[in-house]
């Protein structure tokens, strides 16, 4: 086991080590859709007693979109990344109680070019983590329906103490971690087509109700919006010579209230966005899967003026141990 979890990290540490180098050069603004992303990746499929998941995944979002509400502005002068290395684990207790974590490492920043100077700022340092109780009420394996919810905090694990090269503190944005105890509300539905059972219709919606970080900037408070996510989505495995291949495609909904700093709203956050997702999976062992999850903006509108995504892309593998081996269907959850 010890010899797999190696390997995996090893190729994980590979793609990051490739990709990073080209970006971690074109930091940029900031807005609230920057930030390491927590609670839409939370989550597992149902499992059978004592199965443990695992899935180790490379997250990179891109901004470069200048907006005010819908309108882009054709401003090249901003850029802001973020790298995001997430460590998933899920524990199965029994077929009605699963226990999931997820840890975080981030590398962002920001790059702002005025009057030909560029100003650059970067982080990086443990995230935010989020531990969950989840329910299964039906698994798809069983039933061909798969019904969860879940409830769990957010932890503080991160820094908000960071300084620029001059010892000023970042603002709440650019820091690891957001000072705050969070709830996370998480449910999924699933359903297989009985005409045929490789095609799967799954729906999953994810809420974020913020704490309050009373130590911002040494004496200040600051308050992220709370936040809901609604996926949609349809998922298809394929049987390639001796490979299996899971394409799916969904639609992901995302709200953000603004952000508060001392009980105010603070201008210039907050919006929604609307994004679709074609990923696809590869079955490479019987217990393990590679996942490529692109996500491409198709909408956004967004509260006073925003860097918002231009591109994002996840690279991960997941794997489980334990448990009962079953025939069943092994879709990767979006």
């Amino acid at each position: 086991m010890l010899e797999y979890v190696n390997y995996i990290f090893k190729r994980i540490l590979i793609i990051a080590g490739m990709l990073l180098p080209g970006y971690l050069s074109v930091f940029s603004q900031t807005c609230c859709s920057g930030g390491v992303p927590l609670s839409g990746n939370i989550g597992f499929e149902g499992a059978d007693r004592g199965t443990f998941q695992m899935e180790l995944s490379y997250d990179l979002n891109y901004l470069a979109t200048l907006k005010n509400g819908t309108e882009i502005y054709t401003d090249e002068s901003r850029r802001r990344t973020t790298h995001s290395l997430l460590l998933k684990g899920g524990y199965s207790v029994n077929r009605w109680l699963a226990v999931d974590a997820l840890f975080s490492y981030v590398f962002q920043g920001r790059s702002i070019t005025y009057q030909e100077e560029t100003n650059r700022v970067s982080t990086q340092g443990l995230g935010d983590a989020v531990v969950m109780a989840k329910f299964v009420l039906s698994r798809i394996s069983t039933s061909g329906t798969e019904v969860q919810i879940g409830v769990g905090p957010k932890i503080p694990l991160g820094r908000t103490d960071l300084s620029d090269d001059r010892g000023i503190t970042l603002n709440a944005d650019l820091q690891p971690g957001s000072g705050s105890w969070d709830a996370v509300m998480w449910g999924y539905y699933a359903r297989q087509l009985k005409k045929r059972p490789t095609t799967v219709l799954s729906a999953r919606v994810v809420g974020r109700f913020n704490g309050i970080n009373n130590e911002y900037l040494g004496t200040q408070s600051y308050q992220f919006g709370h936040s809901v996510q609604l996926y949609l989505g349809m998922g298809e495995q394929l049987a390639l010579a001796n490979e299996i291949i899971t394409p799916s495609l969904s639609f992901r909904y995302r709200y953000a209230a603004a952000d508060e700093v001392n009980g105010q709203l603070l201008s210039n956050t907050g919006g929604q966005w609307i994004n679709v997702i074609p990923a696809i999976s590869w079955h490479f062992r019987q217990n393990s899967i590679l996942h490529v999850i692109p996500e491409i903006p198709v909408y956004s509108n967004v509260e006073g003026i925003q860097l918002t995504p231009t591109f994002r892309i996840q690279i991960g593998i997941y794997h489980t141990f334990g448990g009962k081996e079953e025939n069943r269907l092994k879709t990767y959850e979006l």
